[in-house]
């Protein structure tokens, strides 16, 4: 038996069980300690990271001594999220989601759920902005001059996107009718995809989250032409903002928010948000988000059921305005 004596294996048996068995132990004693972070995505992703850094650092700062990351892809988030839906309302269960949470709504009337009367907001933990860029070798060097030459040949801007109903979908719809410029929209599977597009001149524009872009574009592999910011970012000062650029009104960012099932009672939730407002004020999870791109909001449940509630306005009249359709 590989040399070794009967008490060593026996020991090495009891530590082995010891690291694989402490959740399940932690469980069984502590059974209200627990929690389940729902993520609707698969590993790897910026939420999953997050996620992943939420469950580290929440029992650091709360009772809830065991959180499990619970990755449930598929659907594109829909299967996750109806998990949570439709789980036992007792604060137990809870769901990271982003931004595709209220465009989908906008343009699928067959969810499984309605989300202002299945989910309850938590917190919103932050916000990534985006830039519009192109290819590193494009002629054009601000956004009027490529809107302009659009215009001029009457030929469509390819502009790649994240599909049918995905945010940059509703973002493309306002930008063409505030700039009256047709785009041709060519849909990837996500934003790593259409950076590698928008580098090898596949696409000719698309929206990035600000870090890529700022990375890509110290590398010259892109030209960020406006920010999606209030105001000019220190990374990018002499980059404008789509405002500056000649199109108001259009304010959107990715966001990152958590939410646990609705008819969960009102302590519950606002112990859960405040456990979850002390792991966003720790320095190094802070330092952790900046370097994912992540401006901090940490909001009140109350401040991001506001939220949902707009948007879910905003792009439903978008999407009808527009025709935007889930496909």
């Amino acid at each position: 038996m590989n040399g070794l004596p009967t008490f060593a294996l026996k020991r090495r048996s009891v530590l082995a069980l010891g690291a694989l068995g402490v959740s399940g132990l932690v469980r069984a004693q502590d059974p209200e300690g627990m929690l389940r972070l729902i993520v609707p995505f698969a590993a790897g992703s910026t939420i999953d990271a997050l996620a992943r850094l939420i469950a580290v650092k929440l029992p650091e700062v709360s009772r809830h001594k065991v959180v499990v990351v619970d990755n449930r892809p598929g659907a594109a988030g829909i299967l996750g999220t109806t998990f949570v839906a439709k789980a036992k309302p007792d604060g137990r269960t809870f769901l990271i989601q982003a931004n595709g949470l209220t465009t989908t709504p906008a343009v699928r009337s067959d969810l499984p759920y309605d989300l202002q009367k299945h989910l309850a907001p938590l917190t919103l933990v932050g916000l990534a902005p985006y830039g519009l860029v192109v290819p590193g070798d494009s002629k054009f060097q601000t956004l009027a001059e490529a809107f302009n030459a659009s215009r001029a040949s009457r030929q469509a801007i390819p502009f790649g996107t994240s599909g049918p109903g995905s945010q940059s979908e509703f973002v493309l719809a306002q930008i063409a009718k505030a700039a009256k410029v047709d785009f041709l929209k060519v849909p990837f599977k996500g934003q790593a995809d259409i950076m590698l597009a928008v580098m090898g001149g596949h696409v000719q524009m698309a929206m990035i989250n600000m870090p890529s872009a700022i990375k890509q574009a110290s590398d010259r592999k892109v030209k960020i032409l406006a920010t999606m910011t209030d105001k000019r970012t220190a990374a990018t000062p002499d980059v404008p903002t789509l405002a500056e650029a000649g199109i108001p009104g259009i304010n959107e960012s990715a966001w990152y928010g958590l939410l646990t099932t609705a008819g969960t009672p009102a302590p519950v939730v606002d112990a859960l948000s405040k456990d979850l407002l002390n792991v966003l004020g720790l320095a190094d999870v802070r330092a952790k988000l900046t370097e994912l791109g992540i401006d901090v909001v940490a909001s009140t449940p109350a401040q991001f059921s506001d939220r949902i509630a707009g948007e879910l306005s905003r792009y439903q009249t978008i999407a009808k305005e527009e025709n935007i359709k889930a496909e």
